[in-house]
């Protein structure tokens, strides 16, 4: 047990550390310095975890945000957000003018620093295809959530077959199913199931929870201690996926990103509970929140 807290990192993670790993902007910077990202995510009637993982993505300043959907919430997400580049699909294979949903992912694939699938996927028809195209293709590190989660217990694809940085977000009861393990047992040693997860699977493990866990395959690991119970509502992890996408076109280590957009992601709930109600805390308040942040630090 004495070795395993050995590998603990980041332990003192806090505003001056965070800002001294996440790049500035060059002067000479343009929309594609960082790269772009491309966000898979809603279906019919989750339309809001689609608009939730950009608003993620903003919380840490992306700037060139690709956003594949189905063409049935296209309007819903296209109507709150100006800025992001929609790709609209048609998730069965039908004479509508938006191309089917692989393919879309597919010709996509090539030109992204870092991809998010599975946020309100329940719904998507076109979900495993998507799921396979992103097995078969993806070469960028890749963020699987929520539904994309369920995939790959339903494909029965060993996760070795993914020729790219993984990086999964399961809350407790997601890992429990994920694991096999008992849902006691990971609540009661969330560290040992996440790091044991993470080495065996080769895959970056964000084990959502009270103190969210980030365990990388070598044994290194973030007990992430930002955040509060505000953040106790659906949508959370959603942000927090977009988040994580973000920040992996800033940071190159996929680990490094993933820690750091954790403890932005809780740091930000903080701030914005300091004069504001838990009870009614406002997830679409996150990039303003977070540009409070940022402008502080001469971001």
């Amino acid at each position: 047990m004495q070795d395993l807290y050995v590998n603990e990192v980041y332990k003192d993670m806090e505003e001056f550390l965070f800002f001294n790993m996440f790049p500035k902007k060059p002067a000479d910077a343009n929309k594609g310095s960082f790269g772009k990202i491309l966000l898979i995510s809603g279906s019919y009637g989750m339309a809001g975890a689609a608009s939730l993982n950009i608003i993620g993505a903003k919380s840490v300043g992306a700037s060139y945000i690709h956003v594949a959907l189905s063409e049935d919430i296209y309007p819903i997400v296209a109507g709150q957000h100006i800025t992001p580049v929609f790709h609209p699909f048609s998730e069965l294979k039908t004479d509508s003018p938006a191309k089917d949903a692989e393919d879309i992912v597919s010709s996509l694939l090539p030109g992204m620093k870092a991809v998010c699938f599975g946020s309100g996927a329940v719904n998507n028809f076109a979900k495993t295809r998507i799921f396979n195209t992103l097995n078969n293709e993806c070469k960028a590190p890749l963020v699987l959530d929520a539904e994309a989660l369920k995939l790959i217990n339903w494909s029965g694809e060993e996760l070795s077959s993914f020729n790219c940085p993984l990086i999964l977000t399961p809350h407790q009861g997601e890992f429990s199913a994920l694991s096999g393990i008992s849902l006691a047992t990971v609540t009661d040693k969330p560290v040992e199931c996440a790091t044991a997860y993470a080495a065996d699977k080769n895959v970056i493990m964000v084990l959502k929870g009270p103190r969210t866990v980030v365990a990388a395959p070598d044994g290194r690991y973030y007990v992430n201690k930002t955040g509060n119970n505000a953040l106790a509502q659906a949508g959370s992890g959603d942000v927090l996926a977009g988040m994580i996408t973000a920040m992996l076109s800033f940071v190159e280590d996929p680990f490094a990103a993933a820690c750091m957009a954790v403890y932005m992601h809780g740091r930000i709930a903080d701030l914005g509970t300091e004069h504001h109600s838990r009870q009614c805390f406002r997830l679409e308040d996150y990039p303003v929140i977070a540009d409070g942040i940022f402008f502080r630090r001469g971001f």
